[in-house]
């Protein structure tokens, strides 16, 4: 069975399969949202890549970067004066509030791959910067 699950955000692409010897499967795959200007600065583009997508968990990230005026030591390839930080962060918030009661598929039952798989997907996709978090230990 192939169905679009609308139930989750961003929408996924759906097929119920079999593995050869019976056993039932379900692959998911999000449907992203990429139209977005591609004239934004990299950390803009980043933003709207992570808000209209639902990736929470890395806005959240983002969002406490720029609030602490982290971005430099903790963001990988930063270069950018940030102009207006303020702004950012208010895009941010208006993000965070618009997907607050939605679901991401990286946070449901068939969960197989979290928000940095997706988004080093897109990256490598469109060809364009976007900003993570550095995973500091």
């Amino acid at each position: 069975m192939i169905y679009i699950d609308k139930t989750i955000f961003p929408h996924c692409f759906v097929e119920e399969k079999r593995f050869e010897w019976g056993e039932p499967y379900i692959n998911m795959t999000p449907i992203f949202n990429l139209s977005i200007n591609p004239g934004l600065s990299d950390i803009e583009f980043t933003i709207e890549i992570l808000g209209k997508n639902n990736f929470k968990n890395n806005l959240d990230k983002l969002y406490n970067i720029l609030i602490n005026k982290e971005e430099h030591f903790r963001l990988v390839d930063f270069n950018e004066h940030i102009l207006d930080r303020e702004f950012l962060i208010g895009k941010i918030l208006n993000f965070i509030n618009e997907n607050t009661n939605k679901i991401a598929p990286w946070d449901n039952e068939f969960k197989i791959f979290g928000e940095e798989f997706y988004l080093e997907m897109i990256k490598d996709d469109l060809k364009k910067s976007l900003k993570f978090d550095r995973k500091i230990y």
